[in-house]
């Protein structure tokens, strides 16, 4: 968990820096930014003790929702305060629960690596912890069922980040089989999730018919 300290204050204050600037910042570094904090938040994920796994679980999921939501609008951060799939997502971010658990992170990083955060706290700009007022759509396109920005996008986004860095291309139904699997396999005892990470993972894309030798790629370094 230590060894991921300092990669986090990293991206944490990028992302920062990100969000205050998104209506002016290029699609192309939003989304850069976005790409490191998730595969920061999925090398935590796997590292965290007990203590800190329900924080760790938290902020991956809240901020893969919001890069999927961002995503849908190819990144175009103009657009972000008229989309109401990225607002939710922003109101999620800047919630109070979500708030707790970066402090919480951050309390870890200072107590058990001796390192201090700088944007321990991030917010999605213009929200509060509350939702928003009602966006006007386009009343000829016809609106998302409800939570349709939320469990299915941030578990296809989690199994996205995880096979990214193996370097293939996957399908959506994909990225959902491994997003769900590898959710569903967190809920349990995480000890026995972390010491038998690579193994898991590699029966989860057998089962979703990735084609990647795990150990063979680890070799590669």
């Amino acid at each position: 968990m230590c060894q991921q300290a300092d990669r986090w204050n990293s991206v944490s204050t990028q992302i920062a820096l990100a969000l205050d600037e998104i209506e002016t910042l290029e699609s192309g570094r939003l989304r850069e930014v976005f790409d490191q904090v998730l595969q920061t938040l999925i090398l935590l994920n796997q590292s965290s003790p007990r203590e800190i796994r329900a924080d760790s679980e938290l902020l991956l999921n809240t901020y893969g929702a919001l890069s999927d939501a961002l995503e849908r609008i190819d990144w175009r951060g103009d657009l972000a305060e008229k989309d109401s799939a990225v607002t939710s997502a922003g109101v999620r971010l800047s919630s109070d629960s979500n708030q707790q658990a970066q402090a919480n992170l951050a309390e870890f990083f200072e107590n058990n690596c001796s390192t201090t955060i700088e944007k321990a706290v991030n917010k999605f700009p213009n929200v509060g912890t509350t939702l928003p007022d009602p966006i006007i759509q386009d009343e000829n396109v016809e609106p998302p069922p409800a939570g349709a920005d939320n469990e299915t996008s941030v578990v296809r986004a989690f199994g996205y980040v995880v096979v990214e860095r193996f370097g293939v291309a996957i399908t959506d139904d994909q990225a959902v089989c491994v997003g769900e699997n590898l959710l569903k396999n967190n809920s349990g005892d995480p000890l026995v999730v972390d010491s038998n990470y690579w193994i898991l993972l590699q029966e989860i894309f057998n089962q979703c018919e990735i084609n990647v030798d795990i150990a063979q790629e680890l070799a590669k370094g």
